[in-house]
């Protein structure tokens, strides 16, 4: 005869985790896990292409050649420039316009930002291009290789005379807009001079074939490529193409499609940074260990991130637009 065991004391529930807690962490797991299954190839070419900008000589086949001081003095006569040197001579030249007015500050930093890049085509089509250290006096001669040729369009220079789509005509019909919406403004709204919208189109050559076509709505500049020819960007560069491609555009389309892939992707990450931190709470055993951590990240990142922040807003930023 078989006798049923008693039922043990039913374990307590934690004053602390209420009756749902083990439901949202399911989903909150849930979450974290099928938003990378469903975002991975997003995120993997986010990844990539944020690090190909570190790293632009992968994939490009760029002849890369270190010269040390030693070499750049014997060959050139360059020396390495002084920062203090430098500084002190600017603030003594704005002193001698203004006596006592300008004084260097000497807590104040003295460091160069950038440097030199000088280049000029190579023979072959391609380029040199020579990186200058300004502290040390070395640098850096790389030789790009020619970009791949693409047939010249025999219509790119023809005079296309449409003022009525082009961006002037744009410009002066909305000359009026502000002061008739009551906004009191220096002057009227002027087109930018570099962003201008393009008409892309398909055009058939009975001697060349199909030709894809752009024509520049804000210099009337034709220009074009075969339809079914290289567009000449090698895979690294066409990654950083794809990473930099950000906004909204106004007609919608595939690239509304690719803004709204970014958008998701950041919000991902956002979400697996929470739900991370969601899901370490819950493993008691990896609660000390993950607050060392998480309070080193904290620590590094707010020096690193502060630090990156005035660099770039060191000088006048508001010119950049």
């Amino acid at each position: 005869m078989i006798v049923d065991a008693e039922p043990g004391p039913r374990p307590r529930r934690s004053l602390l985790r209420p009756r749902w807690y083990g439901a949202a962490m399911k989903v909150v797991r849930r979450i974290h896990m099928y938003l990378g299954l469903m975002l991975f190839p997003w995120i993997l070419l986010y990844g990539i292409s944020g690090m190909s900008f570190n790293h632009p000589e992968v994939g490009r086949d760029i002849d890369e050649r270190a010269l040390s001081h030693d070499e750049v003095t014997a060959m050139t006569g360059f020396l390495p420039w002084d920062p203090d040197a430098v500084a002190r001579q600017v603030v003594a030249q704005l002193d001698a316009a203004a006596p006592g007015r300008y004084q260097l500050d000497g807590d104040g930093p003295r460091v160069f930002s950038g440097w030199p890049l000088l280049a000029t085509p190579s023979k072959d089509g391609g380029r040199h291009v020579l990186i200058v250290d300004l502290n040390d006096g070395s640098a850096t001669l790389k030789t790009h290789p020619p970009n791949p040729e693409s047939p010249a369009a025999p219509f790119a220079a023809a005079a296309i005379a449409l003022p009525e789509y082009r961006m002037a005509a744009v410009e002066a019909q909305m000359k009026d807009l502000l002061p008739r919406l009551g906004i009191d403004a220096p002057g009227p709204l002027r087109a930018h001079p570099k962003i201008a919208p393009e008409l892309r189109f398909r055009i058939h050559d009975v001697q060349s074939g199909t030709w894809n076509v752009t024509y520049n709505l804000g210099t009337g500049a034709l220009d074009g490529r075969p339809a079914d020819a290289d567009s000449g960007l090698r895979f690294a560069e066409l990654l950083s193409r794809l990473h930099t491609t950000h906004h909204y555009p106004v007609h919608g389309g595939v690239t509304w499609l690719w803004a709204l892939m970014a958008d998701l992707v950041g919000l991902t990450l956002v979400l697996w940074a929470l739900s991370g931190l969601a899901m370490w709470w819950q493993m008691k055993p990896t609660r000390v260990i993950g607050a060392v951590a998480i309070a080193v990240a904290l620590v590094v990142a707010g020096l690193v991130m502060t630090g990156t922040a005035s660099h770039i807003q060191f000088g006048n930023v508001a010119k950049d637009g």
